[in-house]
């Protein structure tokens, strides 16, 4: 399993604090990559750390958010 969709699971399974740890990680290693499935697991991510509002979680999200918005998902015409 790649590392943004281990941290997107961790969140979904009630492990924000894991989840937040293994993001910050992914996060790092995605600025790395330019890619459009990147950008798509950022939007997975983004969504399952939606219900957690803690500071952690907020660090997360306004960094994948960041990163999102830098490589957008291009839409079939």
């Amino acid at each position: 399993m790649d590392r943004i969709g281990l941290a997107a699971a961790l969140f979904t399974e009630g492990e924000p604090e894991q989840g937040a740890a293994a993001a910050h990680q992914a996060l790092t290693d995605a600025t790395r990559v330019d890619s459009t499935l990147v950008a798509s697991r950022l939007n997975t991510l983004l969504d399952a750390a939606r219900s957690y509002r803690t500071a952690t979680v907020d660090e997360v999200r306004v960094r994948a958010a960041d990163l999102a918005a830098a490589r957008p998902t291009p839409f079939a015409a």
